[in-house]
């Protein structure tokens, strides 16, 4: 917990957690109730990977050997 607050740190921290489809608006109905609507949002990041990375990921994901 102190790296994300301690006086060295020059930006506020943040997180993020990952919840399961099915819970995921259980959780965000909670937060927007107990905190206000106007302090809460939601955000989206997209990353991308080049054709090797996909490969890669695709063969780990098929159980399939890469050599």
């Amino acid at each position: 917990f102190e790296r994300f607050l301690n006086p060295e740190r020059i930006s506020m921290p943040d997180f993020d957690i990952d919840f399961d489809v099915e819970g995921r608006e259980r959780v965000i109905d909670y937060v927007r109730d107990k905190y206000g609507a106007e302090k809460v949002c939601q955000i989206s990041t997209f990353g991308s990977l080049g054709a090797k990375a996909a490969l890669r990921n695709v063969a780990r994901v098929l159980d399939f050997p890469y050599s």
